[in-house]
């Protein structure tokens, strides 16, 4: 894929991810949601590499937020975010064949790393610890030291169920993505053009 068609496929799917923020399905506010971003991620992740879906995931995330902010900005939410394309375009560097394998692979430690860390976290340490979900709220909460009332692993236990509908949905859309190949053969008839 040459430079330019690289950067105008990170810049369609940045807005694209952007879109999908807006659409996200709120079940539970603060705790739980269903969003398609990370779709978008790992689409950025299979097809363009880790760089452009670092910036697919962060960028995505940013817009959205400065465009409707609901409440201050989650440092935590947005690394997760750009973290799930970036650990697909690496699980897609593995030298397996079956692309399921490595859509499961990515899937599973992408929840684990993404969905059940660093994202609930964000979230408990935000809505359940009262810090702010950044750098200095996470200075101040280690100095501090606080007693919560929900540990952050009754939290994750709560938002477990959640998290796995989620990535089950976004699992069976890029699956879906990458049997039918439709994605591959637009690549393919973009290249041709060139």
């Amino acid at each position: 894929m040459n430079k330019t068609l690289k950067i105008t496929s990170t810049a369609m799917l940045t807005a694209l991810s952007v879109a999908f923020n807006f659409l996200t399905i709120q079940i539970v506010p603060t705790m739980a949601a269903v969003s398609f971003t990370i779709t978008i991620c790992f689409i950025a992740g299979i097809y363009l590499g880790w760089l452009p879906a670092l910036i697919v995931g962060y960028v995505g995330d940013l817009i959205a937020h400065l465009i409707y902010p609901q409440g201050a900005y989650n440092w935590f939410l947005a690394i997760s975010v750009a973290l799930f394309g970036v650990i697909c375009a690496l699980v897609y560097k593995l030298p397996l064949k079956s692309r399921v394998v490595k859509l499961i692979i990515a899937l599973l430690t992408s929840f684990l790393v993404c969905s059940c860390a660093i994202n609930t976290f964000g979230l408990w340490l935000q809505y359940k610890m009262g810090y702010e979900a950044g750098i200095i709220g996470l200075i101040q909460f280690l100095k501090d030291k606080p007693q919560a009332d929900t540990t952050f692993w009754l939290y994750l236990w709560g938002r477990l169920p959640y998290l796995c509908l989620n990535t089950a949905l976004n699992g069976i859309v890029i699956g879906v993505i990458q049997q039918t190949k439709v994605l591959d053969k637009a690549l393919l008839r973009l290249q041709h053009k060139e």
